[in-house]
């Protein structure tokens, strides 16, 4: 019998002892600062080819246009990462299911291993720099958000976790 499901309002609900599954994201605001940030610990020798959400509670928002900018996404090596050639950091909307083109690398696209094999390693992330997301320096589409955070790798990771911020602010209000 399945103990979860998604209701008429196309949220996903949890029962059981799938409600105690600890949270690895969250969004903050640090007073004074512009940005808000969404913040994901990603254990990458959970990672498959296949694009899987990272939580089931922090929802990335997608108003409408021109209200919305992706500054940059910064990436920092908890435990220093072995194994894998690379991974990206996503979006998937809501039916958890649909991911639109280019959207499993919205934020990180294929950074190498190499980049975060030692603990502490920090990369940053803006438009146009290598392993950028296509959506850092944008926002996404509203037609098809709001969306959940996903990550995947290339190849098996055998070790690692990093911590993953993505900054963005908005533009007037932001109602999501």
């Amino acid at each position: 019998m399945a103990q979860n499901w998604t209701n008429k309002d196309g949220l996903f609900i949890q029962y059981g002892t799938d409600q105690t599954i600890a949270e690895t994201a969250g969004e903050f605001a640090l007073p004074g600062f512009p940005d808000r940030i969404v913040e994901v610990l990603i254990n990458l020798t959970t990672l498959t080819s296949t694009a899987a959400i990272q939580s089931n509670n922090v929802i990335f928002p997608a108003p409408p246009s021109g209200q919305l900018y992706i500054e940059k996404v910064e990436v920092i090596a908890e435990t220093a990462s072995a194994g894998g050639t690379s991974f990206s950091v996503g979006l998937i909307q809501m039916d958890r299911a649909t991911i639109p083109t280019n959207y499993s690398t919205a934020f990180v696209n294929a950074l190498a291993n190499a980049s975060t094999n030692a603990a502490g390693d920090l990369v940053t992330l803006t438009a146009g720099s290598t392993s950028a997301g296509g959506l850092i320096g944008s926002q996404p589409a509203n037609a098809t958000g709001p969306y959940y955070l996903t990550a995947l790798a290339s190849g098996t990771y055998t070790a690692g976790s990093v911590r993953v911020r993505i900054y963005y602010r908005g533009i007037g209000t932001i109602t999501q």
